[in-house]
């Protein structure tokens, strides 16, 4: 499985598009109000700041790709 944390943005949501185009349906979108960019994705609500949802989100994922910033 494709994580991608910070899931709502530009970057994310072409990511998502040419994942799902050329290489496997199987991504999970992680934000705070993650929304569906292809019919296959998994959803997962998490606050990347918080220690335990990152941990939560990321399991069972084989590659995780961060698109946002942290401060």
């Amino acid at each position: 499985m494709q994580t991608i944390l910070g899931a709502n943005g530009q970057i994310a949501i072409a990511l998502a598009e040419e994942l799902k185009r050329h290489y496997t349906s199987d991504i999970r979108l992680v934000s705070r109000n993650p929304k569906k960019v292809n019919e296959t994705d998994q959803l997962f609500p998490a606050n990347l700041l918080d220690a335990v949802e990152t941990d939560l989100a990321v399991n069972g994922g084989s590659k995780m790709i961060l698109t946002f910033a942290v401060q």
